[in-house]
């Protein structure tokens, strides 16, 4: 398992800048955020963008093998009109994290509005298979696969929920994420979701919280069994980034953040080697 952090820890910067400037704290590995993905989607110039990044990847040695694209998508909303835009910016965002060379992109799964019938979960299921099917293809082309993040909301967060809308939309190129934190604040066990999960797991946002809501704090400022956690992570035989999701840390002192930031490098080091 590899040290990671996203790149919202400096989402007002432009991507390569917050590359450059989280590898001065002593970061080498990275999930490039959604944040990022946005404003490369919309730039004037997107391909200039990514230019400069490669760039930036090439000239400090740096890794960015995963990617979160677009945090507010909802492929399984209500109004069709949403749905169409969200999957054309997914699909975009999908292909410019395979031109920077990312090969796990993190999705959450549709169906933000909840349902309170059968009829209506079984829709969401019904749009999220159709959904993932298309974006899976595309992913299988371009060389990536895609991870969908369990939740803090029925449907999309107990292990056997997860397991059961990957067997329903049954793509090779559909995995897993685990974020940690999403998992603590609905009182789930990280590492028994992980030894659920197995080899379905491909990426992870790593991060911790009190069980009171969505803090995504340092490991070690929370109430999650951290070598529990890496424990049944090493048990599982995932070899992933251990990436760090962190917007509790995003201090707005900039050398506070800096601190953060180094401490969490730290952190991420140390979980790395247990």
């Amino acid at each position: 398992m590899e040290p990671a952090i996203w790149t919202a820890m400096y989402a007002e910067l432009p991507l390569n800048e917050a590359l450059r400037t989280l590898h001065g704290h002593g970061w080498w590995a990275f999930e490039a955020s959604t944040e990022h993905l946005d404003q490369i989607e919309t730039a004037g110039d997107p391909e200039e963008e990514i230019g400069r990044t490669l760039a930036c990847l090439r000239e400090l040695d740096l890794s960015m093998p995963q990617a979160h694209a677009l945090l507010q998508a909802d492929v399984a909303a209500w109004d069709a009109e949403r749905r169409r835009e969200d999957m054309g910016r997914l699909r975009a965002q999908i292909e410019i994290a395979a031109q920077l060379g990312v090969r796990n992109v993190v999705i959450h799964p549709g169906g933000r509005q909840g349902a309170t019938t059968q009829a209506e979960r079984d829709r969401i299921l019904a749009l999220n298979v159709e959904a993932f099917r298309r974006l899976g293809d595309l992913a299988g082309e371009r060389g990536v696969r895609i991870g969908l993040e369990n939740l803090a909301r029925r449907g999309a967060s107990m292990p056997y929920e997860m397991l059961d809308l990957l067997a329903a939309i049954d793509h090779r190129a559909i995995g897993i994420t685990l974020d940690t934190s999403h998992a603590n604040m609905i009182g789930l066990n990280c590492a028994a979701a992980i030894r659920a999960w197995g080899p379905h797991l491909i990426a992870t946002h790593i991060s911790d919280n009190d069980g009171s809501g969505d803090q995504h704090r340092t490991p070690g400022r929370g109430t999650i069994d951290w070598l529990e956690v890496v424990g049944a992570l090493r048990e599982v035989g995932y070899a992933g980034l251990l990436n760090l999701e962190i917007p509790g840390e995003r201090h707005a002192l900039l050398p506070l953040r800096a601190l953060a930031s180094q401490h969490a490098r730290q952190v991420a080091e140390w979980l790395a080697t247990l």
